[in-house]
This record gives structure tokens, C-alpha cells and sequence, in this order.
């Protein structure tokens, strides 16, 4: 009997610790409440879209504290049952154990996984700080083993069981069901506590999909205008757009259609949009008829954001902590340039030119990079800071298509002789064209590939939310790959890094130091503005130290000549709700400016009233002569975008049209078929996610078996002893024993 006792004591016990359940202490000790503040930053939890970045900071905890996260729904479901007496258990952390897991986020098509490991109180700071993003998607479906409504027991002896249909437990978190970001702190016991555990469940959140919504107006009007803008200017779009109709309830000005600038202006030239958006006037037209005014409305920059963790703060136990990535990281132009040239292949030897490798220039110039190693071991600390995790993604990415942020990186680097791609062969082990020559100037991050899928210089994506799914492991750093931190790279613009609370780098002044993309830098940068040949507003790197050299002018595009409808009639309550349009961006709009994005400085505020006044005061038969010429323009009407092989462009890249001197690769259409014809590494990720979340059981009950194994081998390691020393004085094993022993074995054969 007495085995009998201790097989039950290591039951009893197992089951405890399987469902989470936490022994209360005695009277005599019992804990202090705990006095701590919970702040949160970022977004709005309550009016989120996902991926939306969050900071949650738990402040007041006493020395040695611990923290971590689930996504629980709201309510937290309350039907469990205590095992044995079969009495309902209220315990929040038994409850937390069995609901709040395994949530998938549509974003990423991943699961959004919290810390594997409770998360340490800074000995720096004295607070517990999480990094994430607001999820949205659901709980993949799963029995809930002592929850009569989704267990696997069926009905017969035990008569709480209440699942005939073999339901599985699931919940939503979206702008419909809002979910909770439950937190749980440890505190360790001291000479006048005991330890103890904490739930706290204050943040809400609801989540919508990504997008663009405009709030509080009345829709698309009569007179609503059509705007053509890159996905980066679409806050700013946006909040404009509320700022003239959400007062009064009216039509919104604008209805955003969100395209590559090559492909918004020629639809602008051919009369499809009214109004356009973009970084570098008319350099990226591929045809250019229709009489127009470049007003500008915003400064912006390139820059290469780092998305990651790294190991440079430390617990208060003296641990190695991981911290988010916050400070700009200084590069040169070297660096920069390799980064992007000579691929991402072998990042601890020749890749990305060497700049990740211990003891490189960029590594002794940044500590937080120093101080990246590889999960497993050091020796994959080049690859970790290069961002190389698997073999589907080298750690650059940026957006695919036409657009003034690669044309403004490229127009920099163009005749650096780091600019020069590195030696690429194709799989038949032939040359690629364009290996080891110049990379001149490129205005599609795709080109830099040279259009081979096995270079990798930027892995880029279509659409901002692609680029974000491909660099979320990096951006939540809860994976293993960041247990000694992790990084991503992102060839983007300074809104969009903003928006997403990416870091970007800062770059050589001139002068021996750094500059970083700030509000302050992106002005200076301003005072060096000149107008260009085609009328636009470009920005000319000087030396002058205070100025970040990739900043350059967001304009709009707007006709000079009246708006007309399909028979040439001018269209005047469209035409007044252009001029509102153009003339609010130019005042009050430099008020409403999205994540990122820096008003004009006074000049060039200047110059864009004055560029706004000269919409609309053409004729409306110039207007119709266009429109008509613009559906089939002459040789003398073309230019084009150039993704340059190598070599000088016929400009700067920045000053007016580039001749067309071929591609290196697809583009965005071209991508968007290829990717029809052969798996993304997002529909192979989307296959996964649905591939996890289909699970067959083995048998019926074989998931309360899994739960329960860990309690099976606790009790082998109690009758191991016994039964070896039965076996060894050559004694029978007791008969309750081998009954036992019978029952496993049919158990097994089943299974």
C-alpha cells in the first residue's frame, strides 16, 4: 500500500504542475500586494491595426521580478474542473495555462509567440519592457482537457464530460472581439515574502486588418477626386483627407489608389488619377504629356532600417538581457554599398562584402552588433547580425517596384568603387551579366538581383505588408533564432521605418561623424533644395554635417489644366475640390503629416503655394488635347525609369526623365506573374500555418495522454528502483506490478 501512496503523492503532484496550478501560501506569510504601473506606448490598443507596434513597461517591481505575455480572449473562459474531486477550479493561472495559447496571427501566418522564458527586470532601468506588435487571428482549435464543453472524456463514468460532437476550443482577437494582453509577473520570494504570481489583464486591444480607412466621412462623392500614391504617403493621404471632410460629415476629397510611382504618374498622364504622389518629379514617368505642377508637400528620406534585438542590456541577476533596437547604427557608404552588392550568400566570408564578420570595421564601430552571436554558437554570429536565419530569406528586403527610394540610395552610391556587384554565377555556373561591374543607378530594389534568384542582394517584396511578414520573427524576437539577438534590414523610407519602429542607420556627414534621419536633419537637408528641369523640387548632398544626405521632397502632381469629364465640359465642383485639396496640404496639412514625415521648411513652403496656385489655370481645351494625346504619346513624350546594369545614367537620376537603359530583372508585374507560377516563400509559410493547425489524434483522448506522458514518467522513476531490485535478487515482480505493467503495454499497442 505504501507504493500505492507514493505512486499517488507523484500523480497528485504531476497533475499540478501540468495544469499550472500554484499552492497557496501559509497565513503567516502571506505576500504584500504588489505596488507596479503598467504603460503602454505605440499604438492605440483599441483602435490597432495588426502589426501595429506596442510597448508594454511594467515599472515598480522589486529586484529580481519576471514578466511575460499571453493573448487571452475577453472574457477569460471560467468552466475548468479541479481532476478527482471534479469541482470547479477558478484558478487564473490554470485558466491562463489552458486558453491563452497557440494564437495565430494573420499578419505573419505565424503563430505570435511570447517569450519562451519569463523576461528579467532591467538592472538598468529596474523595468520589464516587451517590444511586440497588436496581433490579429485566432487560437488554432484544441480539445481543453477538464473543460466539460471541449474535453476528449467521453460520457460514462465520469459525468461531467459534456462534448458528444468532439468540439475544439478556439477564440478570435479582431476590431469585432476584443482579447487581452495578459500579463504574468513572478516575483521571487525574499527574507519577508513569500513568492508570488500576478495576472494582471488591463490591456485591451482590438485589431483590424492592415489598411488605409478614412473615419468619420461620408464615402466616395461626385466631385471625389482620385489619388495615385505610393503605400508610404498613405497615412498622410488619410489624415488629410479627415482633416476636410470628418467635421462636417462630407464626401472625402480623395479616394486613394495605392501604386508605384511609375505607374501613378502615367495614369495621372492619362487622366485616370487627378492627383499623384511622389519623391523625385517627373524621373520615374515613363511618359509625360499632361502639363503639370510638382507641389511640395512633405520631406522624406531613404534609409536602411534595422529590425532586431540585441544583447546589450542586462538583468538583475548580471544575465545577458535582450533589448529592441533602437539606436541608430553608424554606416559607411562601403558598407551600405556591400550590403547591397555582393549578396547573401556566406555572410561569414565574402557576403554582403564582409561587413558582418567579428572584427570588421562596421562591428567595432557598433557594439550592439558586437554584440549579436548565433543562438547556437559563435561561429554563426555573421550570419545572425546579416540576418540570415533559414534558406528562404538573407536578411535584406525592401518593396518591389519603380520608386524614389532606391533611385535616391543608388543616385548617392552611383561610382563609389564599392558600388560594384560582386562575382555571381548562375546555376549552370555561367556568369551573370552585369557580375562584377558597377551597379549604377537602379529605381527598383529588384534589379539589384540581376535577375537571378540565387544573389540575394535585397529579397524584396510586393506591398508594405509582405515586407513586414517577412521580417516579423526579427521585429518580435521571441524565436530561438534571438536568444542572443537577431537582426533584419530593410531598404526603406523614413515614414514607413517610423510607422513600424524600425531603426534606421545613421550615415557620414561629411565631416568624420554620422547623421541620422531626424526631423532636424531632414530640414537642414531642405536648405540645400534647387529646382529641377521638369519643375520639381530636388535636394542637392552638400557637406553641409547637420543634413541626413538621402532626404528628398514628397510632392504632389496636379494638373495645370482644368479637370474635364469624357467630353471635354470642365468639371467644376471636382476642379474646386482639387484646389481645397492641394491648397490644404500646403497649409494646415503640414499640421496632419503622417509617422515620419517632416514639414517644409519655410522656403519650400513658400515655393509650394506658389506651385499650388498654378493648378487649374490652363484651358480646358489644352486639357482635352492632352487627354487625348496621353492614350497614344509620341516617341518625343516618353521616357522611362532605368534600372541600370552599370555605368552613368544619361543624369543624376534625379533631375529629370532617365532613358531607359534595360532591367536587371522582373518587374513589378512581372513578379507578380512570376509569382504565380512558382511558390513564395508567403505561400509556403501560409501552407505550414494550415498544415499546423490541422492536427489527427491518434486515438480518441490521445491529447489528454500527451499532457499526462510527463506524469507517466514520474511514475516509471518511482517503480524503476523497486523493480530493479526485484529483477536482481531474482525475485517475481508483484502481481499489482505486472498488471500495471499489462495495462501500458495494451495502451501502447493501441496508440
Amino acid at each position: 500500500m505504501n507504493r500505492f501512496r507514493r505512486v499517488a503523492h507523484v500523480l497528485a503532484a504531476g497533475v499540478l504542475a501540468v495544469l499550472g496550478v500554484a499552492v497557496a501560501p501559509t497565513a503567516s506569510a502571506q505576500p504584500q500586494p504588489l505596488n507596479y504601473q503598467v504603460k503602454v506606448t505605440g499604438a492605440d490598443p483599441m483602435n490597432a491595426q495588426d502589426g501595429d507596434p506596442l510597448r508594454i513597461t511594467i515599472s515598480g517591481l522589486p529586484a529580481g521580478a519576471t514578466a511575460n505575455y499571453s493573448v487571452c480572449p475577453l472574457p477569460l473562459r471560467d468552466s475548468l474542473l479541479k481532476p478527482g474531486p471534479w469541482t470547479p477550479n477558478p484558478s487564473v493561472e490554470a485558466r491562463v495555462t489552458a486558453y491563452c495559447k497557440n494564437f495565430n496571427d494573420e499578419l505573419s501566418g505565424t503563430e505570435f509567440k511570447p517569450p519562451g522564458h519569463d523576461v528579467g527586470r532591467s538592472a538598468t532601468t529596474h523595468d520589464v519592457v516587451f517590444d511586440i506588435y497588436v496581433p490579429r487571428g485566432a487560437r488554432t482549435p484544441a480539445i481543453i482537457p477538464f473543460d466539460p464543453d471541449f474535453t476528449a472524456f467521453p460520457q460514462g463514468a465520469l459525468k461531467w464530460p459534456n462534448n458528444p460532437d468532439h468540439k475544439q476550443y478556439s477564440f478570435s482577437c479582431d476590431e469585432n472581439h476584443p482579447c487581452t494582453m495578459m500579463l504574468r509577473i513572478g516575483v521571487p520570494a525574499t527574507a519577508t515574502s513569500p513568492a508570488q504570481t500576478v495576472f494582471d489583464s488591463s490591456i485591451t486591444f482590438r485589431a483590424s486588418a492592415p489598411g488605409l480607412k478614412i473615419k468619420g466621412c461620408a464615402g466616395v462623392g461626385a466631385s471625389t477626386l482620385t489619388g495615385s500614391m505610393p503605400e508610404r504617403f498613405g497615412r498622410t493621404a488619410v489624415g488629410w483627407n479627415q482633416m476636410l471632410c470628418a467635421p462636417t460629415k462630407a464626401a472625402q476629397p480623395v479616394n486613394i489608389v495605392n501604386e508605384s510611382e511609375d505607374v501613378g504618374l502615367t495614369s495621372f498622364d492619362k487622366g485616370e488619377s487627378d492627383v499623384q504622389v511622389t519623391g523625385s518629379g517627373g524621373t520615374l514617368a515613363t511618359q509625360q504629356v499632361r502639363a503639370r505642377s510638382y507641389i511640395p508637400a512633405a520631406l522624406n528620406a531613404t534609409v536602411l532600417a534595422a529590425v532586431g534585438w540585441a544583447p546589450t542590456d542586462r538583468r538583475d541577476d548580471g544575465g545577458a538581457l535582450n533589448s529592441r533596437l533602437a539606436d541608430n547604427l553608424k554606416f559607411d557608404w562601403d558598407d551600405l554599398a556591400n550590403l547591397l552588392s555582393k549578396g547573401g550568400l556566406s555572410p561569414d566570408s565574402t557576403g554582403r562584402g564582409g561587413i558582418f564578420v567579428d572584427g570588421s570595421a562596421l562591428v567595432r564601430r557598433n557594439p550592439a552588433l558586437a554584440a549579436v552571436s548565433g543562438a547556437e554558437n559563435a561561429l554563426r554570429s555573421p550570419n545572425t547580425r546579416a540576418g540570415q536565419f533559414t534558406t528562404d530569406f538573407f536578411g535584406v528586403t525592401g518593396e518591389i517596384g519603380t520608386s524614389t527610394v532606391p533611385l535616391v540610395l543608388s543616385s548617392r552610391l552611383n561610382g563609389m568603387p564599392a558600388w560594384t556587384y560582386g562575382t555571381f554565377v548562375d546555376i549552370r555556373n555561367a556568369k551573370l551579366r552585369g557580375s562584377d561591374g558597377p551597379v549604377g543607378v537602379v529605381t527598383d530594389l529588384n534589379a539589384l538581383n540581376l535577375g537571378d534568384g540565387g544573389v540575394h542582394n535585397v529579397d524584396a517584396k510586393t506591398g508594405q505588408v509582405n515586407v513586414r511578414k517577412q521580417v516579423v520573427n526579427a521585429a518580435l524576437g521571441t524565436g530561438n533564432e534571438c536568444t542572443n539577438g537577431c537582426l533584419n534590414w530593410v531598404v526603406t523610407d523614413l515614414a514607413t521605418a517610423t510607422e513600424n519602429g524600425w531603426a534606421p542607420v545613421a550615415l557620414p556627414n561629411g565631416k568624420g561623424g554620422y547623421v541620422a534621419p531626424t526631423p532636424k536633419s531632414l530640414q537642414a537637408a531642405a536648405a540645400h533644395a534647387q529646382p529641377a528641369e521638369d519643375g520639381s523640387i530636388r535636394i542637392v548632398p552638400g557637406g553641409d554635417p547637420e543634413a541626413y544626405p538621402l532626404t528628398y521632397v514628397e510632392s504632389l502632381t496636379a494638373p495645370l489644366n482644368p479637370l474635364v469629364d469624357a467630353s471635354c465640359q470642365p468639371q467644376a465642383a471636382k476642379q474646386a475640390q482639387l484646389a481645397t485639396f492641394v491648397k490644404a496640404a500646403v497649409s494646415g496639412g503640414q499640421d496632419s503629416l503622417g509617422p515620419g514625415l517632416v514639414p517644409l521648411t519655410p522656403e519650400l513652403l513658400s515655393a509650394a503655394q506658389t506651385a499650388a496656385a498654378k493648378v487649374g489655370t490652363g484651358t480646358a481645351e489644352a486639357s482635352c488635347h492632352e487627354h487625348k494625346e496621353a492614350q497614344n504619346p509620341g516617341a518625343a513624350a516618353t521616357g522611362g525609369p532605368g534600372a541600370a546594369v552599370g555605368g552613368t545614367p544619361a543624369s543624376d537620376g534625379l533631375g529629370g526623365p532617365l532613358a531607359r537603359s534595360g532591367s536587371n530583372g522582373p518587374g513589378a508585374a512581372e513578379a507578380a506573374a512570376l509569382a504565380m507560377k512558382a511558390p513564395t516563400q508567403a505561400s509556403v509559410q501560409e501552407a505550414r500555418s494550415v498544415a499546423a493547425a490541422v492536427k489527427v489524434p491518434l486515438f480518441p483522448g490521445a491529447d489528454v495522454l500527451g499532457a499526462l506522458i510527463p506524469l507517466l514518467a514520474l511514475v516509471a522513476l518511482v517503480l524503476l528502483p523497486p523493480t530493479t531490485g526485484y529483477l536482481t535478487a531474482g525475485k517475481p515482480l508483484p502481481a499489482w506490478l505486472n498488471r500495471l505493467a499489462e495495462r501500458l503495454v495494451a495502451m501502447r499497442r493501441r496508440a
